[in-house]
């Protein structure tokens, strides 16, 4: 069962040592060397939160998704969206997101940006149906032959999405 609930932002990882390392485990699992980021240190940075989707397995809450982003100022930006494989097709990306949406729309952001691998059609897919739209083509901008696209969500629009 997925606790939706367990969707919070986590800005002091010290007291969720556990899940820090389930994250970091996941994230060299999910993305290419290349790209895989530390989490811990990504969070030493200023207004850079991690928020997490906790699933219950066995009584025990384990990781099913977590997303990384940094506020600046009227701009967010989404650095991660990691869903586990055995969470995927749940929602739980497009749960996280609009949740992020909302709460950046409560304290006056205006903009959620994020890159994304050209190629990634399921993400894209995402990305346009929550109202991302592309902005800026970057070839080879992952690696040889691995283009990138920047979309952004305008967040003082009323679209529902």
């Amino acid at each position: 069962m997925i606790l939706l609930d367990d969707m919070k932002p986590i800005r002091n990882y010290t007291q969720n040592l556990d899940l820090m390392d389930q994250i970091q485990k996941a994230e060299r699992k999910t993305f290419p060397k290349g790209e895989s980021l530390d989490i811990k240190q990504e969070l030493r940075k200023a207004n850079t939160e991690l928020m997490v989707v906790l699933a219950n397995t066995d009584h025990e809450k384990s990781l099913a998704a977590y997303m990384l982003y940094a506020r600046l100022h009227k701009i967010t930006l989404l650095h991660k969206v990691c869903v586990l494989e055995d969470y995927r097709r749940q929602g739980l990306a497009r749960n996280l997101l609009l949740r992020l949406k909302g709460r950046l729309q409560r304290q006056g952001c205006e903009k959620l940006q994020l890159w994304v691998d050209e190629a990634r059609q399921p993400a894209r897919g995402l990305y346009d149906s929550l109202g991302f739209e592309v902005v800026t083509r970057a070839e080879d901008y992952y690696s040889p032959g691995r283009n990138g696209l920047q979309m952004v969500l305008d967040l003082t629009s009323t679209n529902p999405n």
